[in-house]
């Protein structure tokens, strides 16, 4: 919010004419005129009296605690990506200290519940935690899907339909799935072009291969939901199909290898087949735990070296995690509860 906004909603807020305002101040009312409307600003000198009038402290008057640039945001999401990689807990405290700070900024609220969010789902921490964890990051995604920012509120809206389908509760999901607009631009190349121009050829590179990864990794997540679905109406052959094209899939775009693993395991679950589930938790839990080479990829070799890079590469005895927890809560896994050679390979990884 510009300062001449600031000065206007103080003022009406404190019952205040713009004459009453520069008569205190000792300037023009015309002055004050142009404050508000944005085409100058007040000398320096001003700034201390014209806030004890407005009865503000100099923090609010420069929205100190309201906003923060790109830069600033993006300093500290990588700052608590860092710390999340080493502790949930200390990332979460983290964040939710920052959000305390600038409880008005939507734009760090959203990208903290992001960062979270994500860092929650591959944590080790106990599931009562985690479900606590969870709520307070659907209070921040509700608040900044109110927020006047048309990215942020559209990207938040879409993030806790998806959290609300994972939390089963369907009816608020599709409350925030109607609020979706049905045709989003995708800005990206025009963004892009931009950034060739402005910052060069390798900036804009860059920004593009976390695009690409961003899209590929929702196609691989598409491909997987519609094994399951096929796999539901029992169109087995489709199911089989579609996996053979996920398996290619994760080879052209040089994804993590256990992804190759992931289609076929899905269809194993489906058909209860224990001694196939077996063999393919096997197979990628041993996947899980090879780093994911990105840097070997034409595709995401500036992306390998970020924050975001590095903890896509390792997070592997994370996923040994939560793929235990998974298969402990989900009904889907129920035929395989109680299995011991299950139980014996889940400790060996566990220990």
């Amino acid at each position: 919010m510009q300062i001449g906004e600031k000065i206007k909603n103080y003022r009406k807020t404190a019952g205040l004419t713009q004459e009453q305002v520069a008569d205190y101040l000792d300037v023009s009312t015309p002055a004050v005129n142009k404050w508000e409307k944005g085409n100058t600003y007040p000398d320096i000198s001003l700034l201390p009296a014209l806030a004890r009038l407005l009865k503000i402290d100099m923090n609010e008057l420069f929205s100190f605690r309201e906003e923060l640039t790109e830069k600033e945001i993006g300093q500290f999401v990588n700052e608590l990506s860092e710390v999340s990689l080493d502790s949930f807990i200390k990332a979460f405290e983290m964040g939710k200290n920052k959000i305390k700070e600038y409880p008005h900024c939507d734009s760090l609220i959203y990208s903290i519940a992001t960062v979270l969010n994500a860092a929650l789902t591959l944590s080790d921490i106990d599931d009562e935690k985690k479900l606590e964890c969870n709520n307070v990051i659907v209070e921040w995604l509700e608040q900044t899907a109110e927020s006047p920012d048309e990215k942020v509120r559209i990207s938040s809206i879409f993030m806790l339909a998806a959290k609300y389908i994972q939390m089963e509760k369907y009816k608020e999901a599709n409350i925030f799935l109607d609020k979706i607009p049905d045709t989003v631009i995708d800005a990206t190349i025009m963004k892009t072009n931009v950034l060739a121009h402005q910052e060069g050829t390798d900036v804009a590179a860059f920004f593009l291969e976390g695009k690409l990864m961003q899209t590929v990794t929702n196609i691989q997540n598409y491909l997987y939901k519609l094994i399951e679905m096929e796999e539901e109406i029992g169109n087995h052959c489709k199911a089989e199909e579609i996996a053979e094209i996920t398996e290619h899939m994760v080879s052209f775009f040089g994804l993590w290898d256990y992804g190759k693993v992931v289609p076929y395991l899905l269809i194993a679950v489906y058909r209860k087949d224990v001694e196939k589930c077996i063999q393919l938790i096997k197979e990628v839990l041993m996947e899980s735990q090879k780093p994911w080479k990105m840097v070997e990829s034409p595709l995401y070799y500036r992306y390998a070296d970020t924050v975001q890079g590095k903890s896509f590469s390792g997070v592997g005895n994370n996923f040994v995690r939560a793929l235990a927890t998974e298969i402990e809560n989900k009904e889907e896994y129920e035929f395989l509860k109680g299995n011991k050679e299950l139980e014996a390979i889940f400790a060996q990884y566990l220990k």
